[in-house]
């Protein structure tokens, strides 16, 4: 047996151990922070950051805002076609992957491996936030990779707004064996496929 197929069984049963376990996260900041006009002008693709880790408050404000829960009937913070609604973020970190969960606004731990070397491009984060999209839901890929960048957009507000600094990562590395030990990992479907990862921290 290949050491790619036993890496793979052993990301898969660290799956299933920690499945179930969920983290509360405190309410996103949803008032206050910088003026809209003033975090546009501020927005830039920062790639060099601290080793402080992201507080859970920062965790829940990003992800929230990212795609979040906005208002009744599953509102979210961003639009997708034909409102399908077919991405879950995860929250990338040194302590493990987790699903964010945006109805109860927590945190599900689905691995306590640190995944970030698979996540991580050319830019080194103590965070990254993984936009993983549900193909056979979205309204078609091509619009999926679209929504994408709604999301993206909002995180980069966010994280500006919050004096922290993110980037999308172009580098971010979608060969078929990266994605496969990610999805395996994380124990996602064949149908989702992490379209973009996000790295966020705080700033040198």
């Amino acid at each position: 047996m290949s050491k790619y197929v036993l890496s793979v069984i052993a990301a898969v049963f660290a799956v299933t151990v920690f499945a179930g376990e969920t983290v509360k996260l405190p309410p996103p900041q949803k008032t206050g922070g910088d003026g809209f006009f003033a975090v546009l002008n501020e927005r830039r693709s920062l790639r060099k950051f601290t080793d402080a880790t992201v507080t859970p408050q920062e965790l829940s404000t990003l992800l929230w805002a990212g795609f979040g829960v906005s208002g009744s009937k599953d509102r979210r913070t961003a639009p997708t076609a034909v409102n399908k609604r077919e991405f879950t973020l995860y929250a990338i970190l040194a302590d493990g992957a987790y699903k964010y969960l945006p109805k109860t606004n927590e945190l599900e731990k689905v691995s306590s491996e640190d995944l970030r070397k698979f996540a991580q491009g050319n830019v080194k984060a103590p965070a990254y936030i993984l936009i993983v999209a549900d193909l056979k839901r979205a309204a078609s890929a091509e619009y999926a990779a679209i929504d994408s960048g709604y999301i993206s957009q909002n995180l980069y507000l966010a994280a500006t707004a919050l004096k922290m600094g993110s980037c999308a990562l172009g580098s971010f590395r979608r060969d078929a064996d990266n994605v496969a030990k990610l999805k395996a990992a994380l124990g996602l479907g064949e149908q989702d496929y992490p379209i973009l990862s996000q790295a966020v921290g705080h700033v040198k």
